[in-house]
C-alpha cells in the first residue's frame, strides 16, 4: 500500500471539486483563502496549515475536510472516526458470530468446540479493544 503525502494547496490553481456527483471545478475566489465550485455552488476555505480544505455550509450539519494528494482525500473527524469504528465492530461481530454458529453446528469435528470458544474469545477481545479506542477519542 502506497501512502501519499498531502500537498500544499495552491490558491492560484484550479482543482476538481471533492463532491463527486457534479464533477465541478474549484476555482479560487479573489482576495480570499477560499474556493468556489462552478457546479455545486459549495464554498471551501483553506485551513491555516495550507494543507487542508474545509467545506463551508452545505446540506449536512457536519463540516467536511479534505487534503490534496493528487486527488481529494477526506480527513475523518472524531465523530466520523467513531462511526467508522462502530460499524467495523458490528461487521466483525456479525462475521465472528456467523463463524461460531457454523462451527458449532458442525460438532462432528474434534476441533469444532475449541475453535468456537477461541473465536468467541477473540470476538470479545476485539469488541473490548474497539470500545477502549472509541472511549479514548470521545
Amino acid at each position: 500500500m502506497h501512502i501519499h503525502k498531502p500537498q500544499k494547496i495552491d490558491l492560484e490553481q484550479i482543482y476538481p471539486c471533492p463532491c463527486p456527483r457534479k464533477r465541478g471545478k474549484l476555482k479560487p475566489i479573489a482576495l480570499t483563502d477560499a474556493f468556489g465550485c462552478d457546479r455545486c455552488s459549495l464554498l471551501f476555505q483553506l485551513e491555516n496549515d495550507g494543507y487542508s480544505l474545509l467545506q463551508l455550509g452545505g446540506i449536512e450539519s457536519q463540516q467536511h475536510t479534505w487534503q490534496w494528494i493528487g486527488k481529494w482525500q477526506p480527513i475523518l473527524g472524531n465523530s466520523q472516526q467513531a462511526r467508522v469504528e462502530t460499524a467495523l465492530m458490528y461487521m466483525a461481530s456479525g462475521l465472528f458470530f456467523a463463524l461460531i454458529i457454523v462451527w458449532a453446528l458442525n460438532l462432528k469435528s474434534t476441533l469444532g468446540i475449541p475453535l468456537a470458544i477461541l473465536l468467541f474469545a477473540l470476538l470479545g477481545l476485539l469488541i473490548w479493544r474497539l470500545l477502549v479506542i472509541r472511549q479514548r477519542d470521545i
